[in-house]
């Protein structure tokens, strides 16, 4: 899996819709990779949700063969819910640090693409430079790899 599966699943209208959403887009986008990494795209990767780190109580998005993902999605109208939501863009990448030795790990951020630049500049404050940015036509994406 790769930044163009994510860009497969969310560049439409439906996607662009969601993201207007106060909640619900980040569980929409697990569930349309899913199905999207098991059933549409060929060759299939077999992906699982929410799988349990190895000797660690938390769970890991999606699981694809050798690869750990994780996704944040943040809607357009959170207002007020910018430091929250990147605090726990920092949990998931620490949480990737738990993956099994051998394995990859995925990080992903997809917002509107009317809010990449505010975004982009969030991770300049925060110091993170390892993200790559991804526009698409509705979305921008941000990704980082790690191995374990």
């Amino acid at each position: 899996m790769d930044v163009n599966d994510i860009v497969a699943v969310v560049n439409n209208q439906k996607a662009a819709a969601l993201s207007l959403s106060k909640g619900g887009w980040e569980g929409w986008l697990q569930c349309e990779l899913w199905y999207y990494l098991n059933v549409t795209k060929q060759p299939a990767e077999s992906t699982e949700r929410e799988v349990k780190y190895p000797n660690n109580p938390q769970y890991c998005d999606l699981v694809s063969g050798n690869q750990w993902i994780e996704l944040k999605a943040f809607g357009e109208f959170r207002e007020g819910d910018e430091q929250r939501f990147m605090d726990s863009v920092a949990q998931d990448v620490h949480k990737l640090g738990n993956i099994p030795h051998g394995a990859n790990g995925f990080a992903a951020v997809v917002v509107s693409k009317s809010i990449g630049d505010a975004v982009r500049q969030a991770f300049i404050n925060r110091g993170w430079h390892g993200f790559t940015r991804t526009d698409a036509e509705y979305v921008s994406i941000f990704s980082l790899t790690t191995q374990a």
